[in-house]
């Protein structure tokens, strides 16, 4: 009986260890957590596009996006306008840094470390109606963001 009490002991004892590992664990990785301790690559910002303006000039709306001095290397893969609309944007013209890209063409480019780009989307002004908001779906090959555009 001796040998089985020590069993059970030691038994016991292994438990407690294990509920007790687990538990500072756990505690180590929500503190981490709410204090920044992992950090989130996406958290400034700087590999998402931002709005820089919406202008209509010679009946074109013209939507300006900027990505501004990239944190990390990423990849875009496309732009998509109005993604859940099932009608296509008819005579959208897309530039990259001012270079026209083939009509029909996904949005897409390798964005390198330290990189900026500014990406025009042009729509004709007989598609949408002013005030109308037009959704921008940005994909990325780690990343994704939606911006509601609203017309002038």
């Amino acid at each position: 009986m001796r040998r089985a009490v020590k069993i059970a002991l030691i038994c016991l004892l292994v438990f407690i260890e294990t509920l007790g590992f687990t538990l500072v664990f756990a505690t180590i990785l929500t503190y981490r957590h709410e204090s920044g301790g992992i950090p989130d690559v996406h958290a400034n910002d700087n590999v998402l596009p931002k709005l820089q303006d919406v202008t209509m000039s010679d009946g074109f709306y013209n939507i300006s996006l900027v990505f501004t001095n990239t944190t990390y290397a990423e990849r875009l893969d496309n732009i998509l306008i109005n993604p859940n609309s099932p009608n296509d944007v008819v005579g959208l013209v897309a530039y990259m840094n001012g270079t026209a890209l083939i009509e029909g063409s996904p949005i897409a480019c390798e964005l390198e470390k330290g990189d900026s780009m500014q990406i025009n989307l042009t729509l004709p002004s007989n598609e949408f109606a002013s005030g109308e908001t037009v959704y921008l779906s940005v994909i990325g090959d780690n990343f994704g963001c939606g911006i509601p555009v609203v017309l002038p």
